[in-house]
């Protein structure tokens, strides 16, 4: 029996598009879709905000960007105030055995890292999760692992673009589909330069974010 989810015929259950303004982001990409993502209230005390429009199935799009409320020090959100355009920079498989696939992890040579529980309320609704990500150390095309106890309703229904397909290169491909392998995710990461490309299907057609 897998530890991993299914979403509608993908184990995809969330991929985050970074961009560097949180507000102006969910605008540029709610144009280029044809969705408007739900922009909710940031996270207490994290260096991120971000809105997110459903794939279907229980997957969903998230848009990522800085919290304009948090003033300290945070490197990954440095990164995405740097970048020129939505970029993809991370992705989430869920598991409903959270402590199951950390064991599963460990063995298989892909030991789960910065794991955390978080818990809040938002909207009126509890959200409660623990995640942490494949590591050793973090790599955009190995995704990160959730398991959801309760999340917004929104994230599981409602109208959005289509998920095509995810493609994954890296230089190590190797060891990375050997793991996943293990671990029960079928997602092929092809040998290449370290790349992550999403495809979308919106009522204008086609659209990638590399």
């Amino acid at each position: 029996m897998s530890l991993v989810l299914d979403r509608g015929g993908t184990q995809l259950d969330h991929i985050a598009l970074c961009v560097p303004d949180t507000k102006r982001g969910v605008e540029e990409i709610a144009a280029q879709i044809g969705f408007q993502p739900v922009l909710t209230d940031p996270e207490p005390s994290q260096f991120y905000w971000s809105a997110a429009v459903p794939l279907g199935s229980g997957k969903f799009l998230e848009i990522l960007g800085p919290n304009p409320a948090f003033k300290k020090f945070n490197p990954f959100i440095e990164v995405v105030r740097r970048l020129e355009r939505p970029t993809p920079l991370f992705w989430y498989v869920a598991t409903d055995n959270f402590a199951a696939f950390q064991a599963a992890a460990k063995e298989a040579g892909a030991p789960l890292e910065r794991v955390e529980t978080v818990t809040y309320e938002k909207q009126g609704v509890v959200t409660d999760y623990t995640r942490g990500y494949l590591g050793p150390g973090f790599l955009s095309v190995s995704p990160n692992v959730i398991e959801w106890r309760s999340r917004y309703s929104k994230l599981d229904d409602g109208e959005g673009p289509t998920f095509l397909g995810l493609e994954l290169s890296h230089p190590e491909a190797d060891r990375l589909n050997a793991a996943f392998a293990k671990l029960g995710i079928h997602q092929h990461v092809a040998t290449g330069p370290h790349r992550m490309i999403l495809r979308l299907g919106t009522p204008d057609g086609e659209i990638a974010y590399e």
